[in-house]
């Protein structure tokens, strides 16, 4: 029997309110566990509570995700793969060690060994007083293995975090950059020789992992995007096409977002996820006009689980008729793969500084089956399209039905 179990994390009216999050959006479980799998969403600080300190905050979060975790059968030993979104306005070195003390609080939380890991520093998660967020995937079976490469970058500070973890036949393969054992940006300001530092570190953890390539089923690049808005995109171009290379044939889905990045010099960082189980892209008749270039695949169904690309829809005009395009294309790519929108699991939606919220809440209701999918919405500071205002992908399980 399939185990699956949704909370909703109760949040007081006036809380909802000043996070921007309508009262009424109940719907969207905080988690969701499918057999041993725990998809965890992005879990904010209250408004109230943490003040506009990182170390309060980040504290909170992550106790916010112990709990969760804890509700679902499991603890943080656990996690084997952590998203951390935050926001902070220095430059430089001041970066770094900003990250270094919200990371020492982390480091209270976290088991060891730790969870394969992704922090972005981005424009905005929840409320207006948030300075951080998580979202994760917490895997309780057994059969697991911590991947640590011989030949692999470091962080500047000694952490429990995992290079990559197999799980069964799934490996997850945490934020990978551009960087040495002392975490000193190598190449700085180069991106294609960033961009082949970084996929030789995933190449690394994929063999250990005896898979290859042609196992991988998502990628999820985040690039530096600055002030100059179309220098930004031809970067992150050129990052996406040096890591095409990697694929001549069948390619994986594919999500490209513009932000900030952690140490001084660097241009991106990539995250993956494979499978031994190859799989097949799965190509819809319609699909949204999606940020990924280079044909890469729009879904990719492997060992039972949909993996769906960043779709988006520039042309739609505002946000929300942008948002309703990019699911329309999402909700194609589950139908192609013999799912309905009620198999969707995880749910990331990117947006631009300043787009609403409350907007994007109120488009969700009317599309997510309620109780079935956990939510993360973060906003970024740019895409790889003119005038594109938001992106959505996802992770559905269409041979669930529950």
């Amino acid at each position: 029997m399939t185990f699956n179990l949704t909370i909703n994390l109760t949040i007081n009216a006036d809380e909802e309110k000043k996070m921007g999050v309508p009262a009424s959006n109940e719907h969207i479980p905080s988690l969701r566990r499918v057999g041993e799998t725990v998809y965890v969403g992005l879990q904010l600080p209250l408004s109230s509570a943490g003040g506009t300190d990182i170390a309060e905050q980040t504290d909170q979060v992550f106790r916010s995700l112990v709990a969760r975790l804890e509700e679902a059968g499991g603890t943080m030993a656990d996690l084997t793969k952590l998203h951390t979104y935050y926001l902070f306005a220095g430059d430089g070195a001041d970066v770094t060690a900003y990250w270094e003390r919200m990371t020492a609080v982390r480091l209270r939380h976290l088991a060891n060994p730790g969870p394969a890991a992704t922090a972005l520093r981005v424009h905005g998660v929840g409320h207006g007083q948030a300075l951080i967020a998580v979202d994760g995937i917490a895997e309780l079976c057994r059969d697991k293995q911590r991947i640590m490469p011989e030949h692999a970058w470091d962080w500047s500070i000694p952490t429990p975090f995992s290079q990559g973890w197999r799980v069964g036949e799934k490996i997850y393969v945490g934020g990978q950059i551009s960087a040495d054992r002392q975490g000193r940006t190598i190449a700085p300001g180069s991106a294609v020789a960033q961009t082949k530092n970084t996929l030789e570190y995933i190449e690394h953890v994929l063999h250990d992992a005896q898979v290859n390539w042609a196992n991988v089923c998502a990628l999820k690049i985040a690039y530096k995007h600055g002030g100059d808005a179309e220098a930004s995109r031809q970067l992150g171009a050129s990052i996406v096409a040096e890591v095409a290379r990697r694929f001549p044939a069948q390619r994986p889905v594919i999500t490209v977002i513009g932000v900030d990045l952690l140490y001084e010099g660097l241009l991106l960082e990539i995250d993956a996820v494979a499978s031994r189980d190859v799989g097949l892209p799965v190509r819809p008749e319609y699909a949204a006009s999606h940020v990924a270039p280079l044909a890469f695949s729009p879904g990719w169904l492997s060992g039972g689980e949909l993996y769906i690309g960043a779709q988006s829809k520039s042309d739609a005009g505002q946000l929300e008729a942008q948002l309703e395009g990019a699911l329309a294309g999402l909700a194609a790519v589950i139908r192609a793969s013999g799912a309905s929108v009620g198999d969707l699991v995880k749910l990331n939606v990117f947006l631009l500084p300043g787009e609403s919220t409350e907007t994007v809440h109120r488009v969700l209701e009317r599309f997510l089956s309620p109780g079935r999918t956990v939510v993360s919405i973060v906003q970024v500071a740019g895409f790889l399209v003119d005038g594109q205002k938001v992106q959505v992908d996802g992770v559905a399980l269409p041979e669930q039905r529950s």
